[in-house]
């Protein structure tokens, strides 16, 4: 048999179309697909497009070489179909379909799964208990060291041909690999409400499922899955990026480890307050941030000299949902409490040399800054300062402390939390 190396995949395809037709591979089947690979010469390069081909819907066979190729072509889809057991209705449609294209008659046909069966029985092949890991003879009903039905050892060890990801909830998705987390990935994936397992491409996949709220039971497979290359996120059904779902992982897990867990994202660990109550909102309540300038300077009354200064609010939800976005799951992030701060933030303040809020010192001129003359008496003596400023700057931790107070009432955060972070101090 001289095939070329395109001919050697649809031959493959031929047969591992009749392996997928009951929806499962059993060990038996993927080990006589090896044994057939190697009688063709067949690389493993090969096998695997054929594996890939093999996985579209409503494969249909196709004939392969000179006649005596597609005979031989037919033996071994045969050869397959009973190697372990009888042939189910599935696989006697398909050969029959590929009989008809090769054009041999039902007496034919016969006389080949009658040489096919003899050859069958006169195969030696052993499978690996699953319940005592003896190698037992294919050929056997029970195991003879535990006694479990071969049927069902067949049964536990044969692999789907493919699954449905589900359409709501957090899905994840990975290949079998020879990472050094992956045996604890799988531990992992079957302790899921729902896991799954198929062959796609000759690689054996595994799919883990949760509800969204209950994804931070997920994060052990996560943490599992690191440095493991073929690995996907769905939520929703949808397939996402990696990051964009578990961007929020390190520092969940920074969390958990925490002196004070509660207190964590708040960032008071840090001595960073955080009103937002995450810190990858990277918008700190520090004199230093450049989200307290979102906003634009207006005198307050027509023939008033003093100046205000208004939030634009809705340039802070943009960037505090561009900052979160990747965070949007984390199961810590409390977005009632987000609203409640982003409400209870002044929408406008006057800033004062010695008031709540003060004028943000500039280097430079900037659009839209205003210039400022302060007047600063120390003792008997008195000087100018003069800068520009586009924005503002909170007088101290004290001040966002009272914003915070107001959002907690307004939403559902944890006593222990609200008491927590009401009781920090510069």
């Amino acid at each position: 048999m001289i095939l070329s190396n395109k001919q050697k995949v649809d031959y493959l395809t031929n047969i591992i179309g009749l392996v997928r037709a009951d929806g499962k591979i059993t060990p038996q089947e993927s080990e006589a697909i090896g044994f057939i690979q190697k009688v063709i010469g067949a690389r493993k390069t090969e096998l695997n497009k054929a594996y890939k081909n093999a996985e579209i819907d409503g494969i249909v066979p196709q004939l392969v070489g000179f006649w005596s190729d597609q005979i031989k072509n037919l033996e071994h889809i045969i050869y397959v179909s009973l190697i372990d057991g009888e042939i189910d209705s599935t696989e006697k449609h398909y050969i029959l379909q590929f009989a008809k294209q090769v054009k041999i008659n039902q007496e034919q046909l016969n006389y080949i799964i009658g040489d096919v069966k003899r050859l069958v029985s006169n195969t030696t092949q052993e499978i690996v208990c699953s319940n005592c890991d003896l190698k037992i003879n294919s050929s056997a009903k029970f195991c003879p060291e535990c006694g479990q039905s071969i049927e069902e050892i067949v049964l536990n060890q044969s692999v789907a041909v493919s699954y449905e990801v589900p359409s709501t909830g957090i899905a994840i998705e990975f290949a079998k690999s020879t990472a050094v987390g992956f045996s604890m990935a799988v531990k992992s994936m079957k302790i899921a409400p729902i896991s799954k397992e198929c062959i796609k491409g000759k690689k054996q996949w595994y799919l883990a499922w949760w509800p969204k709220e209950e994804i931070a039971k997920a994060l052990e497979l996560v943490e599992n899955l690191n440095g493991i290359r073929n690995r996907k996120v769905y939520v929703d059904g949808e397939e996402l990026q990696w990051n964009d779902v578990f961007d929020f992982y390190w520092c969940a897990n920074s969390r958990k480890s925490a002196y004070r867990p509660t207190e964590y994202c708040f960032g008071m660990d840090e001595k960073r307050l955080n009103i937002w109550g995450c810190k990858k909102a990277r918008m700190d309540w520090s004199n230093r941030e450049n989200w307290f300038g979102y906003g634009s300077f207006k005198k307050s009354g027509m023939h008033s000299k003093s100046i205000i200064f208004e939030f634009d609010k809705q340039r802070i939800r943009h960037n505090l949902e561009t900052n979160l976005y990747g965070c949007h799951l984390c199961p810590h992030l409390q977005f009632d409490l987000i609203e409640a701060v982003l409400d209870s933030l002044p929408n406008e303040v006057t800033p004062t040399g010695k008031g709540p809020w003060q004028y943000k010192r500039d280097y430079s001129e900037s659009p839209g800054a205003v210039f400022v003359t302060e007047t600063v008496r120390d003792g008997g003596h008195s000087y100018t300062n003069e800068y520009y400023s586009s924005g503002v700057r909170p007088s101290s931790v004290y001040v966002g402390l009272e914003i915070l107070k107001k959002a907690f009432s307004r939403c559902n955060t944890p006593k222990e939390i609200k008491n927590a972070v009401l009781e920090y101090k510069e």
